[in-house]
């Protein structure tokens, strides 16, 4: 069989995750990006890798394959690094409304097989012995299978095998235009130089039309350029604390995980709708001291808390909040892959899509996320997304 010539554009993780799986079935597999790997949404998440909620089956489905694709992964890597740490995560939610909904929430994933416990306040003081028991109301859940990824240190091991199986990266190459005919697809960069080859993944997340549109196609896409809070979040990535935690924890005041070597990554997701991608917070703004209030109230005795800054993230999201995936292009030479919690889904994700690309036809369990429900069509045709629920972010 002849070998595959594809490219990929965009190196975040859904790319590079891409490229990763087609090098290793044997494509010749050239990889493009404007900025140098991970420069997008990649490096602005909170990389909680789960399926806590996510409707409906389907996509639950998908996360939660997701999830034990990612601890296979994390099994083979032979150098001993740790991108991934399956810690679990630790749940409340306060009184009233919020602590109904988890509480249905949690029963319903118990019903669907997903691990999920209740747990005392005990046994959550003796996991973050630091945690104020003035700061815990109602029900306390425990996800024990979930888990944190540090994306700089997953992209390396994504990279460093497709290296290994022949993939090229081209960093700060801006693609100006993209066509295809029945023998192949043709991508113009901007310096002028072409590439020419058999299949296309545009892996591009919120920038998808920018490129789409040389195609004549859009794809309705949440806006990400201005306050909306499921759109943009703030994260706060913090100095190393004296604080041990070596879990996620998720509670009404502030979602609070390990970031390596003692940092934390803190974010606040009612304070979401101020979240400007364009005037991210100083560390001495009124948001960076909300984010200090909410940590003392939660934390004794875990030092004065240091932020070294605060980003907005920009989330890659469809109109509808699943993802979108498939062929666009009459002669099927174009791919798009773009979704939300493209760090959970990421490895899943760049197998399937390979074997559609170079292996047996289309996957059964991607057939529900095709792009066509999308195509020609603005976000304001769609239900406005409901963010009732932390995974939901």
């Amino acid at each position: 069989m002849t070998t595959q010539k594809v490219a990929v554009i965009g190196a975040g993780v859904i790319g590079l995750a891409v490229a990763w799986a087609l090098a290793r079935q044997g494509a010749q597999v050239t990889l493009f990006d404007r900025q140098h790997m991970g420069a997008g949404t990649s490096s602005t998440t909170f990389a909680w890798v789960n399926s806590n909620g996510k409707q409906p089956a389907s996509y639950h489905r998908l996360n939660a394959l997701a999830m034990e694709e990612h601890i296979r992964l994390q099994l083979t890597q032979t150098n001993g690094m740790r991108w991934l740490e399956p810690c679990g995560t630790w749940e409340w939610a306060g009184a009233g409304e919020a602590e109904q909904q988890l509480q249905q929430r949690a029963t319903a994933l118990q019903a669907a097989g997903y691990a999920a416990r209740q747990r005392t306040l005990a046994e959550l003081q003796q996991e973050i012995p630091e945690l104020r028991a003035s700061a815990v109301h109602g029900s306390i859940w425990h996800f024990p299978t979930e888990s944190v990824l540090y994306p700089a240190l997953y992209l390396a091991r994504l990279w460093s095998e497709a290296h290994a199986h022949g993939a090229v990266l081209h960093q700060h190459q801006a693609i100006q235009h993209i066509s295809e005919n029945a023998e192949g697809v043709t991508v113009q960069l901007e310096q002028g130089e072409q590439w020419q080859g058999d299949r296309l993944v545009l892996a591009t997340g919120r920038w998808a039309n920018q490129l789409l549109h040389t195609l004549g196609l859009n794809l309705a896409l949440i806006d990400t350029s201005k306050p909306d809070a499921v759109a943009c979040s703030f994260l706060a990535r913090t100095a190393p604390q004296p604080l041990s935690l070596g879990t996620n924890l998720i509670s009404p005041q502030l979602n609070v995980r390990p970031d390596g070597g003692g940092r934390l990554l803190l974010q606040a997701l009612d304070l979401d709708h101020l979240a400007d991608p364009v005037a991210p917070p100083s560390t001495h703004s009124a948001i960076a001291d909300q984010f200090r209030e909410r940590y003392h109230a939660l934390f004794a005795t875990a030092g004065a808390l240091q932020i070294e800054q605060i980003v907005v993230g920009q989330r890659a999201r469809p109109a509808d909040g699943l993802p979108a995936l498939g062929f666009v292009t009459p002669h099927q030479r174009v791919y798009v892959a773009v979704t939300h919690s493209g760090v959970t889904l990421s490895p899943l994700i760049g197998r399937l899509v390979a074997e559609e690309l170079i292996g047996d036809g289309p996957s059964d369990l991607l057939k529900e996320f095709r792009p066509q429900r999308l195509i020609g069509k603005t976000a304001s045709a769609f239900a406005p997304i409901q963010r009732n629920f932390p995974a939901a972010q």
